[in-house]
């Protein structure tokens, strides 16, 4: 597996008409691919891509009580959110669409400001769709 690390201008996602800054992220594209054999052969004739799935770990500062109601609803259950947003130094945006909360941690140090963590899954990236055959 591939992995870079990047500086970001801005990070934040869009919790319905509100934007929460994002700390740090981390992204990772999964792509289940499966190989076709022909009756008899050994070596595939061919593939098929099953899924892609864009998953991620983002680190967000401020009080754990405060920013669950911002990704979750009264009864826990994940609210869907807009996007999150990457602006990249050349200004120019990527966007994961359509996300969800799997999971949440936080750690606390005394004296300094909570951080929380999120693990999410997004629907698309940049708005792609399913490709036409």
């Amino acid at each position: 597996m591939v992995s870079r690390k990047e500086s970001a201008a801005d990070i934040r996602v869009n919790v319905g008409s509100e934007q929460v800054p994002v700390e740090q992220l981390s992204v990772s594209k999964d792509i289940e691919i499966e190989t076709i054999y022909g009756a008899g052969n050994i070596i595939p004739s061919g593939f098929a891509i099953n899924r892609i799935e864009y998953t991620g770990n983002m680190s967000i500062k401020g009080n754990k009580k405060d920013l669950e109601g911002k990704f979750f609803d009264d009864n826990g259950v994940p609210m869907v959110l807009q996007s999150i947003i990457i602006t990249h130094l050349d200004g120019e945006d990527t966007s994961y669409d359509t996300v969800l909360v799997t999971s949440q941690g936080y750690e606390v140090t005394s004296g300094e400001t909570t951080e929380t963590s999120f693990e999410w899954v997004a629907m698309s990236k940049d708005n792609d769709v399913n490709p036409v055959e």
